[in-house]
Parts: C-alpha cells; sequence; structure tokens
C-alpha cells in the first residue's frame, strides 16, 4: 500500500511539473485549403492588394504562415508575426529564399539588432514568395531551459524522496 501511495504522489507533481505552454499557429489573413501549393501569389479578399505566401518559424509571438502584401519587408512580416519573444536571437535571423529552378534554396543571415541601433534601412531584405523565416533562440536560453529540466527532474526526486521518509519511519 506503501508502494501505491508513493507512486501516485510522484505521479500528481510529475504532472504538475511537466505542464509547458503550447505557441498556437495564426495566420493575419485566411487560409485557403483548396490552393494549390504551385500558387504563389493571392489576391486579398479585404482589399486590392496582391498578396504572398511566407512562413515565420522560431522565436516569434505567433509563428507560422502568413499571407503578406508584395513587398513586406522583414520588420513588417515580424512585427505581423506579433514581434520577437525575449529569447530571440536578433542579430542571427535566417531568410531561406525558395528556388524551383535549382531545387535549393538561397540561405541568407540578417542582423536585426544592428539595424535596431543603426536605423539603416539598406539592412532590411524585402521578403519574396514562399520565403521561410527563421528567428532563432538565444545561446544562453537553451541552458535555461536544461536548468528548467533538471530543475523538474531534481523536484521529482525530491518528492519521492519526501514521500519514502514519510512512509517509512517509524
Amino acid at each position: 500500500m506503501k508502494r501505491i501511495t508513493l507512486f501516485s504522489i510522484i505521479l500528481i507533481f510529475g504532472a504538475a511539473f511537466a505542464q509547458e505552454s503550447v505557441k498556437t499557429q495564426t495566420s493575419t489573413t485566411g487560409r485557403f485549403g483548396d490552393r494549390s501549393p504551385a500558387s504563389r501569389y493571392i489576391l486579398s479578399t479585404t482589399s486590392d492588394a496582391l498578396l504572398m505566401t511566407v512562413k515565420v518559424w522560431g522565436e516569434v509571438q505567433k509563428p507560422g504562415l502568413y499571407d503578406v502584401p508584395i513587398g513586406t519587408d522583414l520588420i513588417e512580416l515580424i512585427s505581423s508575426a506579433g514581434g520577437p519573444t525575449e529569447a530571440a536571437q536578433l542579430s542571427k535571423i535566417k531568410i531561406i529564399h525558395g528556388s524551383e529552378k535549382k531545387g535549393r534554396g538561397q540561405v541568407m543571415k540578417i542582423n536585426v539588432k544592428e539595424f535596431l541601433e543603426t536605423g539603416d534601412l539598406s539592412m532590411i531584405p524585402e521578403i519574396k514568395p514562399d520565403d521561410t523565416i527563421i528567428v532563432p533562440m538565444k545561446p544562453s536560453q537553451y541552458v535555461r531551459v536544461s536548468l528548467s529540466w533538471t530543475q523538474q527532474l531534481m523536484s521529482l526526486i525530491q518528492a519521492y524522496a519526501l514521500a519514502d521518509w514519510y512512509l517509512t519511519r517509524p
């Protein structure tokens, strides 16, 4: 009976510490499920603007697929995705331009942090259709995530030791 009680306590603590927030994917405009993946441009239903589909991954508030007007630059796109998170490494943002002819994309690294310090608009490229933008995590955040996992493990071990001590004392 003591082992069952101990196991139950560990499961309860484990479930409480294992909860993580889930990021949802949203789009600024509606997506059309019947659209061919080969289509590169979309006519906006709310204005006369021609839209293109781009992907935003990584450390932004709302990663996902976005239909944005042609001529959108990197800063506008990141802003459409809710802006960067605190964990974003703005000095190494990647833009992957898809290439149908070569079958291989071109990768650009953009230092948005330097743009924010200088205000030099020539550093910010225009986004092209089917681009993928990746906002990486700061290296220090990897350590924080690892320490968080270690802290959860130590809490489970402590809960087990406390429950074992409590159930086996005279």
